[in-house]
């Protein structure tokens, strides 16, 4: 079997099970958040190195979010106040690059914007989105081993 169609079958079977999984056992996790940070993983170059990065990035971008929402509501959520606050911390996203485990950008990015959009505003929902998160990088991690498992089949 070649390379695309493993790949394309293994990830439609991990996130169809995960769905149902997530469906039926009522687990409380954003599945847009997990195939965010599935898609993260599949851009960071996969292997363990790109789970890491994927982990360590998106919920450094579920930190920021955090960190916006709060520093802007201590100074009255203002509209101009927020732009200004946000910005900053995708500044500091990007410059968080200098830190090899938080060097994936684009996951931070991410992460923060999957926070955003579901509008957390708590630890408990951000520890919530992290674990979605964390989830989606695992999935991408279990997509790649069943994409080697079918390769080495159809050889």
């Amino acid at each position: 079997m070649n390379t695309l169609t493993a790949r394309g079958l293994s990830l439609g079977l991990v996130v169809a099970v995960w769905s149902l999984i997530s469906d039926y056992g009522k687990v409380p996790l954003s599945l847009w958040a997990v195939v965010v940070a599935l898609a993260c993983f599949l851009a960071s170059g996969g292997g363990i190195p790109g789970l890491q990065r994927t982990v360590a990035g998106t919920v450094s971008g579920v930190v920021w979010a955090l960190l916006v929402y709060t520093v802007a509501a201590s100074l009255g959520r203002q509209p101009i106040v927020y732009a200004l606050i946000l910005g900053a911390a995708v500044f500091l996203m990007v410059f968080q690059q200098r830190l090899p485990l938080l060097s994936y950008t684009a996951g931070a990015v991410a992460g923060a914007g999957v926070s955003l959009g579901l509008r957390v505003t708590t630890l408990q929902g951000g520890i919530r989105v992290a674990v979605a998160l964390a989830v989606g990088a695992g999935l991408g991690f279990a997509g790649e081993w069943v994409t080697g498992r079918l390769k080495t089949r159809g050889a």
